[in-house]
């Protein structure tokens, strides 16, 4: 009897509204729907996949777009959509034999981005592939974020400077603010004292506001690490924005030990409050083990290099906008060659898809 498999691939439907106008009418706004689609799973399990084709229609509308595959990931883009419910066809193909098919549906938003999840199980019968295409929570789409830490978020001009990078050269429509109240070892401690800081989130006006701990204290402080997060969880609740945790990495020397720990305490505070963990952190445990020729610390253990500010910036991206970031051609001034970039966008799409809450 031959023995069920089920696995499980993402696509990221992304939707910006405004970025282009009909020609049907000046009034009438369209926008564009990012696809991206993990293609690691199936090929773990042997499948030759040659061709991605996402299909989309909304009443007489029907367009079809085959997807880009580089590497493990299959990714493309559809323009020009009018807003409303659309439903989906996805193909996978093996040269010119269709190995996999499934249908779902989306609902196109002004200013979020929705995700949908493709279930494929291997029928243990006839051993043909078997998708469906199951809707996940909408994302907004964020334009104003604050980032609060210290220096794991400033340092190689700031991870906010390169996720902006990041979104913007992916989608030259997006306007972005990434504001950032940083400082030099700064705990949240800190900047919950600093009156400057509450006042900024409170009339901030912003999506997210993104708060980074000192690298030790969930582990070694966890009770007073949980309690600060709370109280800016408040703070940033009231002003109408969403709470997104920043999971630094551990300490190079003490990853391994640190690394449970710091993840356990960040998950058990993200569901309290109910706010998402950026695991930045198990994106850089994937890549130490993927490709350890990559170095993303400084020398002190401690801070990233710019490589690990990349990988850093990918993973935001790839959470905040539900999008692999797959494709950016930002390059952090040259200093991330052309070889490593497709390696980090990759690891930080998978590493959102495995631990994003």
């Amino acid at each position: 009897m031959r023995k069920l498999v089920i696995l499980f691939l993402v696509i990221a439907i992304g939707f910006t509204f405004g970025c282009h106008t009909s020609t049907t009418s000046p009034e009438t706004k369209t926008g564009e729907l990012p696809v991206s689609l993990n293609l690691a799973p199936a090929l773990e399990m042997s499948y030759r996949i040659t061709r991605v084709v996402v299909t989309i229609t909304r009443d007489d509308f029907i367009e079809s777009l085959e997807l880009t595959i580089n590497g493990e990931t299959a990714t493309g883009t559809f323009t020009d959509l009018l807003p409303g419910d659309y439903s989906i066809t996805v193909n996978i193909y093996e040269d010119d034999m269709i190995i996999g098919t499934g249908t779902g549906a989306v609902t196109i938003v002004a200013g979020e981005t929705a995700t949908a999840t493709i279930e494929i199980i291997m029928d243990p019968n006839t051993g043909e592939l078997d998708i469906t295409v199951i809707m996940g929570e909408a994302v907004v789409t964020p334009t104003n974020i604050l980032f609060i830490g210290n220096s794991i978020t400033y340092y190689n001009s700031g991870v906010y400077v390169h996720l902006e990078a990041i979104a913007e050269d992916i989608d030259n429509s997006v306007d972005i603010v990434c504001d950032n109240i940083t400082g030099g070892g700064m705990t949240l401690q800190g900047h919950w004292n600093n009156p400057a800081t509450i006042t900024a989130i409170e009339g901030g006006n912003y999506d997210y506001v993104i708060p980074q701990e000192s690298t030790s204290w969930p582990v070694n402080s966890p009770e007073v690490f949980y309690g600060y997060v709370q109280q800016f969880d408040e703070v940033i609740t009231n002003s109408g924005a969403q709470t997104v945790l920043f999971m630094s990495p551990p300490y190079q020397g003490t990853f391994e030990t640190m690394i449970e720990l710091q993840a356990a305490a960040y998950n058990y505070i993200g569901q309290v409050i109910d706010a998402p963990v950026i695991a930045v952190g198990r994106a850089f445990q994937r890549c130490r083990i993927s490709n350890p020729e990559i170095e993303l610390y400084q020398p002190d253990g401690n801070h990233p290099t710019p490589e690990g500010t990349y990988l850093a910036a990918s993973m935001f991206y790839s959470a905040l906008w539900g999008a692999s970031p797959l494709g950016s051609n930002w390059d952090h001034g040259t200093i991330v060659d052309a070889t490593e970039r497709p390696i980090l966008q990759n690891i930080a799409w998978d590493t959102r898809q495995l631990y994003h809450r």
